[in-house]
């Protein structure tokens, strides 16, 4: 076969989004291999990670053969689809350096107008992560690239726990600690992917509780201070029985429904103090409850006076007092929404707070259930 005849066969196989590049003359045959390697890699992709492995085959080639115009487009191509949008930007500059009378470069222009943007968007991206608080406590938010993940790990809901002992049937709240992860992929400000929760033990029953999961969706504020996730638990029913409590026995779990969530984090230092009763007021509405304390701006842990009537004026908390502890939580070093997001919830529940107060040898503890506001 002639030169041209095998050029036109590798031209029919690699084939790019902007047409067809024919391999240089004065090409080692190692860079070749690594270009060869590379597209191999690509056919096989399936997510973001595995362009990366594309990438940098096509980079091992570069180095290579540093003077060869047509591998940045390929490298430049790879570099796109996984997300890194500066590397692509490069590796297509340098093709536009080595190859400016081409005629793909109109194409890998435009190609660099798009990344531009696309740059610019993952920038603001990449402020996203770290700690991020809700109203089911601080979950830990990771992006590398288009790929995110939120993880979480504490008291489980969504699970009902029915005891019939000799008695008779006393109805529970389930508890029991598991994880959850949400698990997908970026495309600006929308995120989409899979929540899973992990199978745990529920410390009710002694119920094995099964692993849960669904599709979510998502979207990221401009700033990144606020994340929304949606997606769907299901509900579960746990039943036990025995003589005496302690000597349980599980007789069995079952899937009763499911009910659509909305999850809100928020950026610590990002979110202004005064969005704390609009971020609770979206989960509970009409039924947000509080106890009737008011923080001091300056020292949110403070005590700057109660409310008569409310249920912290009536349990005895006084103006003064130095909150240490919220439901177990240390308080120190939060912000005044971050207590205040601690505090409120859901009229009618509990929650426990623990005080400093002058002449006191020991912290106070007090129980409080939330009140609807008057």
């Amino acid at each position: 076969m002639t030169r041209k005849g095998i050029c036109n066969l590798l031209t029919a196989v690699i084939l790019l989004t902007w047409g067809s590049l024919c391999l240089a003359e004065a090409v080692p045959e190692e860079a070749r291999r690594y270009l060869m390697r590379g597209m191999a890699a690509e056919e096989m992709a399936r997510a973001p990670g595995d362009f990366e492995r594309a990438a940098r085959e096509y980079g091992q080639a570069a180095k290579l053969a540093p003077t060869w115009p047509e591998i940045y487009v390929y490298l430049g191509s790879a570099q796109t689809k996984a997300g890194d949008y500066r590397g692509a930007m490069a590796s297509f500059r340098r093709f536009l350096e080595l190859a400016p009378d081409s005629p793909d470069a109109g194409k890998i222009r435009d190609e660099l107008y798009k990344l531009e943007y696309l740059a610019e968007q993952q920038s603001k991206v990449a402020e996203i992560g770290g700690a991020y608080e809700s109203a089911r406590g601080t979950f830990t938010v990771t992006v590398s690239g288009a790929d995110f993940s939120a993880r979480w790990t504490g008291n489980a809901t969504g699970v009902d726990v029915k005891f019939g002992g000799a008695f008779g049937a006393i109805d529970f709240r389930g508890k029991g600690i598991s994880e959850e992860v949400f698990s997908g992929t970026m495309d600006g400000a929308a995120i989409k992917g899979t929540w899973r929760r992990a199978p745990y033990k529920d410390e009710k029953s002694d119920c094995t509780i099964p692993g849960d999961q669904s599709e979510f969706t998502g979207t990221v504020s401009e700033d990144g201070a606020t994340i929304r996730l949606k997606f769907i638990r299901s509900r579960y029913n746990a039943e036990y029985t025995g003589v005496f409590f302690g000597l349980e026995t599980c007789t069995g779990v079952n899937k009763t429904g499911e009910m659509p969530e909305e999850i809100v984090l928020f950026k610590p230092g990002k979110v202004k103090s005064t969005s704390a009763p609009d971020f609770m007021q979206f989960f509970y509405g009409k039924d947000l409850g509080l106890v009737g304390i008011n923080l001091a701006e300056q020292d949110p842990r403070l005590v700057a006076g109660v409310v008569e009537g409310m249920p912290a004026a009536a349990a005895g908390i006084r103006a003064g007092d130095r909150l240490l502890k919220v439901n177990g939580k240390e308080v120190g070093g939060m912000n005044g929404a971050q207590i205040a997001n601690l505090v409120r919830g859901k009229a009618g529940t509990k929650v426990t707070l623990e005080v400093e107060r002058k002449g006191e040898a020991k912290p106070l503890r007090f129980e409080l259930v939330r009140m609807a506001k008057p």
